[in-house]
């Protein structure tokens, strides 16, 4: 069982609404250069063509290290 109320969700879905929400985020993430899902960003820098864990984990560790984290 998931918890979702499927009256809810049926309503919200024939009603749209969300969809001035959802077009607007999606809107926003175009314009900041997402191309699929997931896409992250690190103190503004997209990350792109990651590997592995340990990519992730160097980059936020170089990112603390800038603000003395």
């Amino acid at each position: 069982m998931t918890g979702l109320l499927l009256n809810q969700y049926d309503t919200c879905m024939s009603t749209n609404k969300y969809l001035a929400k959802v077009k607007a985020d999606k809107d926003a993430g175009a314009d900041l250069g997402v191309r699929s899902t997931p896409t992250l960003f690190l103190n503004g820098e997209q990350l792109e063509n990651a590997p592995e864990y340990g990519y992730f984990r160097v980059r936020i560790e170089e990112a603390l290290a800038e603000v003395g984290g």
